[in-house]
């Protein structure tokens, strides 16, 4: 009997592909023979499609032999007659390597992205695919999911058993969340960025409200030339500086995201959207014109940002409040 091939005998193959090879699960010359290419480059780091397929094709000229010396070896001289076996014709799967115009670097970036194999690219979306693999457009991506689905072996439809299924009852599906209007006229992403900012962003406080309780801690410019916080040095308090500012887009929002608008006249809000808009009634504006102002937001569905007092003091009131007190 001859012994058995190892991992070694296989040339080009080194001490550290074997250990690579190792820590992929693939110890022995017939698993490497039956291990794919690209599968086999994806896993293991620093071996490229090309070379890997090289060296299975080297593991499975060593595994033929040891195969058929084992059926020559289970052979026994007492049965003579053997009854015909049916030949099953075994359908080759496709490959990546079968699509026209998928080159092997393009085969490296789809492995990368989790495509392995052709169904895995039949089933992708080409809006995502061509975002996650680089140097990929979507025209060329759709192309190559056209490709795919046509290799694909159609699935034979199984014949209705004899006991009737049952069916299952479909889960009722959550209505999605309606976005509000004001919300479609701001990028989401640039809200995201802002909300990021504002969390890592440090509270400015006077250079010496630490050490001084005379001293408060509204920030004040630092203007000493040799003030080592001015000069940035290290273990001094952050300073306020332009790259602590929020996208201009979203720059100074209110936080219920309504556009604010600056109110005078009960007139003025005749073209405002409640959806949209919140009103701030101005602060040289009288008792009496605020409350028409909101007594007309109330019935436009308006929100108001500053209502103030909600009623207005009578005089009788106030007459009567006064005697009482002239009486204690």
């Amino acid at each position: 009997m001859s012994k058995k091939p190892k991992l070694t005998d296989i040339s080009g193959l080194g001490p550290k592909t074997r250990e690579a090879l190792a820590e992929a699960g693939i110890k022995t010359v017939d698993k490497l023979s039956k291990a794919d290419p690209v599968k086999l480059a994806a896993r293991v780091d620093g071996l490229g499609e090309a070379q890997a397929s090289k060296f299975i094709e080297a593991a499975q000229k060593l595994a033929t032999p040891q195969k058929t010396e084992k059926k020559a070896e289970k052979k026994t001289p007492m049965k003579t007659e053997k009854k015909p076996k049916k030949e099953t014709v075994k359908e080759d799967k496709p490959e990546l390597t079968d699509i026209s115009g998928l080159g092997p670097k393009t085969r490296e970036a789809l492995a990368e992205a989790g495509i392995v194999a052709v169904g895995d690219l039949s089933k992708a979306d080409p809006e995502r695919l061509a975002a996650e693999v680089d140097g990929l457009g979507e025209a060329q991506a759709s192309k190559f999911i056209e490709a795919a689905q046509q290799l694909e072996p159609v699935k034979k439809k199984e014949e209705p058993s004899e006991k009737p299924k049952k069916k299952r009852k479909k889960k009722a599906t959550k209505a999605k969340p309606e976005i509000p209007k004001r919300d479609t006229l701001i990028d989401q992403r640039l809200l995201r960025i802002a909300k990021e900012k504002r969390r890592r962003q440090p509270s400015f406080k006077h250079e010496q409200a630490h050490r001084w309780k005379r001293v408060s801690d509204s920030w004040r410019k630092i203007r000493g030339i040799d003030s080592a916080t001015r000069e940035k040095m290290k273990g001094r308090i952050a300073m306020v500086s332009p790259g602590y500012r929020k996208p201009k887009a979203v720059r100074g929002l209110h936080p219920s995201r309504f556009v604010e608008m600056p109110v005078h006249r009960p007139d003025d809000l005749k073209s405002l959207d409640p959806e949209i808009h919140a009103v701030r009634i101005g602060s040289t504006v009288g008792m009496k014109k605020r409350q028409e102002i909101i007594r007309k937001a109330d019935t436009m569905l308006l929100r108001v940002l500053n209502p103030g007092a909600p009623e207005a003091v009578d005089e009788a009131d106030l007459f009567t409040d006064l005697e009482e007190l002239e009486v204690d």
